[in-house]
């Protein structure tokens, strides 16, 4: 109630930057969906998952290419977690890398988007996990080709929409816990199968 400690409470405050969760939300709504902001897009998909998910994951490795450099993957997150969730999907959908990709798209992505990712994941390459990172979410064939992908192959892709990474980014910053947003979306997958 003192007015000096009062005005240095509130000077504090106001030179304050705000937390880098509502920077990074701010960054998406600012992201214009479409060709000419891809590259927003891609870098900010992988900063908000370097900063939700490193660590356990190790810092992302981007633009890798396979040995034949024909598919390229925009993220790939090293996973060494030897507990928790990551952990886990290490161990039941062999998440050694979490392999990302970034689709600026004005509409939903296909089929073509989900078969470029699959042809990424391989048992002895970087494993059988991926997300789509896309702004429209997905259209039927699209969602169809996940799920034959994963009942046919044993490839989990998940699409992760705007709302997905902005509740993320909220859990972060009230020191939740982001990777459960992840878990119910693999939940909701699987039950629908």
């Amino acid at each position: 109630p003192h007015a000096y400690f009062s005005n240095l409470l509130l000077g504090i405050l106001a030179t304050s930057e705000p937390p880098i969760e509502n920077t990074l939300i701010a960054r998406l709504a600012a992201c214009v969906p479409g060709k000419a902001n891809w590259v927003e897009y891609q870098q900010f998909v992988g900063t908000a998952l370097q900063h939700l998910f490193c660590p356990p994951l190790e810092a992302p490795i981007s633009e890798s290419g396979d040995a034949v450099a024909v598919n390229r993957r925009d993220w790939i997150f090293p996973n060494y977690a030897d507990a928790g969730f990551w952990h886990f999907l290490r161990q039941r959908y062999k998440a050694d890398y979490i392999v990302v990709d970034a689709k600026n798209y004005k509409g939903p992505i296909s089929k073509t988007q989900v078969l470029q990712i699959a042809n990424y994941l391989k048992p002895h390459g970087t494993g059988m996990f991926a997300m789509i990172a896309t702004r429209g979410g997905a259209d039927r064939s699209a969602d169809l080709t996940i799920k034959e992908q994963w009942a046919i192959h044993g490839k989990l892709i998940l699409v992760l929409k705007d709302d997905h990474l902005q509740s993320m980014l909220l859990a972060a910053s009230s020191r939740g816990e982001p990777h459960k947003v992840l878990g119910q979306a693999i939940q909701e997958f699987r039950l629908s199968m």
